[in-house]
């Protein structure tokens, strides 16, 4: 690319930042999502190691011969396999307009999905004092004994909501020939057609349902930042539409993030 192909002429002021030391953006996408895979992996591995080390005291439920719960399996199932699923994406589904992110940016996305989600999630949720508190069990509707029929529909719920979420990726993709191409269409399919950002709306899903099958604290902490992450994407993605496509983007038909909410 020279100056030209960006329309500056001789004569025109050009301003000139320092962003740091930059990384390919694919690069630094595979190094953000990698994390959790290799920090689940290990708690799972060496679960008996880990908690032998951390813990001072109360390792009476700490055993070598570990058999999770079935909420504690399905939990470690979906995290593990939405990281897989994003470094699947990352290189063969994404085609990346940006050439290079921030060397402080990776650090910090790093801290969000590799410390936050990679150490404290499994932590918890693999702990030898792990004990479920099932939140429908307050509900009069769900029968006395159907727990394990509740994390089959959740764990049904969180993969057809992946699912969609790969579709979306993939139409966005459509749009697109290679790397550094900011070519842009509207949307239409898989959940594009009442949100902006169906993408992000799937992915939601998926953390809520996550969430409520860990049942951790930690779990539904990273819900809620995840929430208000991706709330803020969209919230721009949406104003970003309507300056680009003007007239041409029907954005009193579409909601930004959660339908008939936000």
């Amino acid at each position: 690319m020279t100056l030209f192909a960006y329309d500056i002429k001789p004569g025109d002021t050009l301003l000139i930042q320092d962003r740091g030391i930059q990384v390919s953006y694919r690069l630094s996408q595979l190094m953000i999502n990698v994390g959790p895979i290799i920090t689940f992996t290990l708690f799972w591995v060496y679960r008996y190691e880990i908690y032998d080390y951390c813990l001072v005291e109360k390792k009476d439920n700490l055993a070598r011969d570990f058999t999770p719960s079935l909420c504690q399996e399905y939990a470690f199932k979906m995290g593990l396999g939405h990281f897989i699923k994003r470094v699947f994406e990352c290189i063969f589904v994404h085609l990346y307009s940006k050439p290079t992110k921030s060397l402080s940016r990776i650090v910090k996305e790093m801290g969000y999905f590799g410390l936050y989600f990679g150490l404290l999630v499994p932590f918890y949720l693999l702990h030898p004092n792990y004990m479920p508190d099932p939140f429908w069990k307050w509900f009069p509707l769900v029968p006395a004994g159907s727990h394990e029929f509740v994390y089959h529909f959740l764990l049904g719920v969180f993969i057809f909501a992946e699912v969609m979420n790969l579709m979306c990726h993939l139409h966005l993709k459509s749009f697109r020939k290679s790397d550094h191409d900011f070519t842009r269409m509207i949307p239409r399919f898989h959940g594009y057609s009442k949100i902006t950002s169906a993408n992000y709306f799937w992915e939601l899903i998926a953390w809520i349902a996550f969430a409520f099958v860990a049942q951790t604290l930690a779990a539904y902490a990273f819900l809620v930042f995840s929430f208000f992450r991706m709330n803020y994407r969209a919230h721009k993605k949406h104003h970003r539409y309507i300056a680009e496509f003007k007239n041409h983007y029907p954005a009193e038909q579409r909601w930004h993030f959660i339908p008939y909410i936000f």
